[in-house]
Order: C-alpha cells, then structure tokens, then sequence
C-alpha cells in the first residue's frame, strides 16, 4: 500500500475521468477492505465537502492507478 489518508489526487489526464474529473482535487480519506476482497478508497473533495467511493480490484491495481494522478 503506497498511499495512506490525506494524500492529495489531482487527476491532470484525459483518462480515468469516469472515476475523477479532470482537474479536481480529491483528498483519501481512508481505505477498507470489502467482503468480497475488494479494496474501497474514500475520497473527499475539499471544494464541495462531498465524498467518493472508488472500489478497486487489488491493492496493486490502486497504486499503479493513483500514481497517475498523485500530485
């Protein structure tokens, strides 16, 4: 696990933007681990007070996934 609560996410590319929009800062809030063995990120978004739920399919897969986006 490479990312631990309150790092930042700014997602600066044209991918992934289902997931998070271009340009928007999201905080991790905290992680879990799901029943079924997946991994749920919580993520706030400082601007607007709202959180976002974003359930991956390994630990590895997010990390190679939020490397992306960290700032």
């Amino acid at each position: 696990m490479q990312f631990i609560p309150g790092t930042k996410f700014i997602n600066n590319t044209r991918r992934h933007t289902k997931l998070f929009k271009s340009g928007v800062l999201y905080v991790l809030n905290h992680i879990e681990k799901n029943e079924d063995g997946t991994i749920k990120y919580v993520f706030g978004l400082p601007q607007t007070k709202e959180t976002k739920e974003v359930n991956l399919e390994s630990i590895e897969q997010a990390d190679n996934f939020l490397s992306i986006i960290k700032i």
